[in-house]
């Protein structure tokens, strides 16, 4: 039964009008929701209706417009699914990150404190703390200084 209610809430989740809300209705589906973090109608959060506990999102992030977020991919019914079995990882986002719009974050990526992702970017591998990463795959592209915050 739980996971026929998470699933639907996270239909119901872009018709959310309050950020309090959006962020009730997450942590009620299982996610781990920091403090003072935005989060859009538009985010998608791909995963198993049954996993709890794989997508933490720490204090003062701030996630634009149209982001996906993976933590469980396969090719489910495909004769695929015998070479490429279920990837299920947990995605951590930690203090002060700014995502932004129509980034794609795939299994396992853990994106450390103080660092911004640029719009359209796929995050494949770990961003290291104070980083600006940018691209498909996202690279490295400047490092913020720690003093400037």
């Amino acid at each position: 039964m739980k996971g026929f209610f998470k699933k639907v809430l996270k239909a119901l989740f872009p018709l959310i009008p309050f950020l309090s809300l959006r962020i009730l209705a997450l942590k009620i589906c299982g996610y781990s929701i920091g403090r003072n973090v935005y989060i859009p109608s538009s985010l998608v959060i791909s995963d198993l209706k049954t996993r709890t506990k794989n997508l933490i999102i720490k204090d003062r992030v701030s996630i634009g417009p149209n982001v996906l977020i993976i933590t469980d991919s396969s090719p489910n019914n495909s004769r695929l699914k015998k070479i490429f079995p279920l990837l299920s990882k947990t995605v951590i986002i930690e203090e002060d990150v700014w995502i932004g719009a129509n980034v794609t974050i795939l299994p396992g990526v853990i994106i450390e404190k103080c660092s911004v992702i640029g719009a359209g970017s796929i995050v494949t591998k770990d961003v290291p703390p104070f980083s600006v990463v940018i691209g498909n795959p996202a690279r490295i592209i400047r490092t913020i200084n720690e003093n400037e915050i």
